[in-house]
């Protein structure tokens, strides 16, 4: 039998778990003489037995043929341990090479359950290892036999060529999905997995991805010779493939027109795209106000729900991005991110400059729309913030502006939760600020859901890759939702494979289909909150009308919905940890800590650039905080 034609279980959340059962049932309708099979054909039936063991059954089965189809299950799983049991030493490396793919993680769960390993001694175990090195790592995912031959594993891992990589895979790797659920011998030091990291490191090839786990490490303890060794690696890796004709190379950039009325025009050619800002409307703003305005109106680095926009999202990243090898202690980036950051940095490089020209630099700017909304308009006079002057040195507006915003936002703080700003007992309190603790003067500020309904939701109707996403040429999917609510879809436009799914679907309550024979979404307004929750994390609850806020209350009374009463969002503060501190990540600038604790680099225009990073971020942060006070007034405060 081919191996496509054989029943595998992959997974309890398999989507093809129904085309399995099918051809599970096509097997077990035969006459079966389980004493002549070989031991692939017998290991087929320990994928059915998974099945089973799962609850997984064909609806149209009776009792009666479930029970019938057990116990050929049941006999099947007995020649199984017949067969291992009457293998003979000198035949387990023999057999072990003929394995199925599908096969061998089976092998080695059944080699376990049944104790076989009691009849393989240890030498023998040592040799099947070195006959056949990758079956490692179905070996590691059973404690039993990694603790039993706890020191040939050892010996394996440390004279194997792709220990590191499993090594680092398990601690270090981000999954997407299911991480690896694998055992070490406790025979294993930390010295071993250090040495077992340098040596491939020194390898003729290690792999990029690999080498820059090492550098991002914080599970596996790795000196800091190693993390460098990883840095030097990576760097003579990446030169050649970055100075390569074949390198794919995108721009986003941003220029000022100083005779253009328009706000902003854009121009896309092959070389990338590039947004033309025009001079005679920046001249049109007259205060620090509409002067600041411009990063989240124009600049867009907030959407119409206060959301910031620059942060990195899962869904705006392509699938072969989702593959790339990212460490788990990583902000995971992606090509979307790349643009985003550019061209903010950009935006606010020209708008600077054009901000110094007009004879009021950005700083002052700054400062003035923070004494004008918080202060003037919105009532805290005491509040205590001052911008560097412009004319320092980068590094010194870094050290002076990195406390005064903390100090700032504990000021907010402490406005949020008493009322007023009492100095002398801020002053009293050295506890370090945590962004996600910032308090929202909304109780109900965001949501966002984990929900199994929601999360469900998502990957039907918004996920690209979805059963039931609309194939188009050149990789433009089309996703059911856009499908359903764009046009009359009926079940006979879905191709064959699809349509199980659609009937699965109308039996959850998800579909319908109208006297027309249209298929249509039976709840359209939860469905399209799940893809908002898909596309950013969170929703802002006040920035959507009564009518769609009636329908978020009653998904929070069901449960499918929770709230957040905190001034960011869980993204928004992975976003600034990622710039501003290493508490989350290990790929991050720690922009506020390196520069206060002496540890930034030497380099003037690095530190530069360093500040026009601080200095979006505090951006990004005043806009929250604006946000926060507007709806505050609107809604609430009353």
């Amino acid at each position: 039998m081919s191996r496509s034609d054989r029943v595998e279980f992959f997974s309890k959340h398999d989507m093809m778990i129904p085309h399995m059962l099918e051809k599970a049932e096509r097997l077990l309708e035969h006459d079966l003489d389980f004493s002549v099979m070989n031991l692939n054909d017998l290991l087929e039936f320990h994928h059915v037995h998974k099945h089973f063991e799962g609850g997984f059954y064909l609806v149209r089965w009776s009792e009666a043929v479930k029970l019938g189809y057990e116990a050929k299950v049941k006999e099947a799983i007995q020649a199984i341990k017949v067969f291992l049991f009457n293998l003979a030493p000198a035949d387990f490396s023999r057999v072990i090479g003929q394995l199925e793919f599908s096969n061998r993680s089976n092998f080695w769960q059944l080699f376990r359950y049944f104790e076989i390993f009691k009849r393989v001694d240890k030498p023998l175990f040592a040799e099947l290892l070195n006959d056949h090195p990758r079956h490692i790592r179905y070996i590691l995912s059973l404690e039993k036999l990694v603790q039993f031959y706890s020191a040939e594993v050892r010996a394996f891992l440390l004279s194997a060529e792709e220990s590191a990589e499993i090594l680092l895979g398990y601690y270090e790797q981000k999954h997407i999905g299911e991480s690896p659920a694998w055992y070490f011998p406790k025979a294993l030091t930390d010295n071993d997995k250090e040495e077992i990291i340098n040596v491939y490191l020194d390898s003729e090839e290690p792999n990029l991805n690999f080498v820059e786990l090492v550098r991002h490490a914080r599970q596996l303890k790795l000196s800091p010779r190693t993390r460098l060794k990883a840095k030097q690696v990576a760097g003579k890796i990446k030169e050649p493939i970055l100075n390569s004709p074949n390198a794919t190379r995108f721009t986003m950039g941003a220029t000022l027109n100083k005779d253009q009325d328009d706000a902003v025009a854009f121009e896309t050619d092959a070389d990338g795209t590039m947004a033309i800002y025009g001079g005679k409307y920046f001249d049109s703003l007259r205060s620090d106000l509409e002067l600041f305005l411009v990063f989240s109106n124009l600049f867009l680095y907030s959407d119409k729900e206060g959301l910031i926009t620059l942060v990195s999202h899962l869904s705006e990243m392509d699938q072969l991005e989702k593959l790339f090898t990212q460490s788990r202690s990583e902000y995971m980036t992606g090509m979307v991110f790349a643009k985003k950051n550019m061209l903010s940095m950009a935006q606010l490089g020209i708008f600077g400059h054009y901000l110094k020209e007009r004879g009021r630099p950005i700083e002052a700017v700054i400062d003035g729309f923070i004494n004008d909304f918080f202060k003037e308009i919105w009532g805290m006079a005491n509040l205590i913030f001052k911008m560097p002057q412009a004319d320092l040195s980068a590094f010194e507006k870094i050290r002076l502006l990195a406390p005064d915003m903390e100090y700032l936002l504990k000021q907010y703080k402490a406005f949020v939760n008493d009322g007023d700003i009492e100095h002398e007992l801020l002053q009293m309190d050295s506890t370090p600020l945590n962004f996600s603790d910032l308090p929202s003067l909304l109780a109900k500020k965001y949501l966002f859901s984990t929900h199994s309904t929601i999360l469900e939701l998502q990957a039907i109707f918004f996920n690209p890759n979805s059963m039931l996403a609309r194939r188009g040429e050149e990789g433009n999917d089309e996703t059911v939702f856009h499908a359903l609510a764009t046009k009359p879809m009926l079940k006979t436009d879905f191709e064959d494979y699809q349509r199980a799914y659609i009937e699965r679907f109308i039996s959850e309550g998800y579909l319908t289909i109208n006297e027309e024979g249209v298929l249509e979404m039976v709840d359209p307004v939860m469905i399209f909150i799940a893809g908002r929750l898909y596309e950013t994390g969170h929703i802002s609850y006040w920035h959507y009308s009564s009518e769609l806020r009636v329908a978020i209350d009653r998904m929070t009374e069901e449960g499918l919905l929770e709230v957040s009463d905190r001034l960011l969002t869980k993204e928004e503060t992975s976003y600034l940890n990622f710039y501003l501190n290493a508490k989350e990540f290990s790929n991050g600038l720690d922009l506020r800590n390196k520069y206060l604790h002496g540890s930034h680099g030497r380099d003037i225009k690095q530190q530069e650039m360093d500040y026009l990073y601080f200095l979006r971020t505090f951006i990004v942060i005043l806009i929250k905080l604006c946000d926060d006070v507007v709806l505050w007034q609107k809604f609430q405060r009353s």
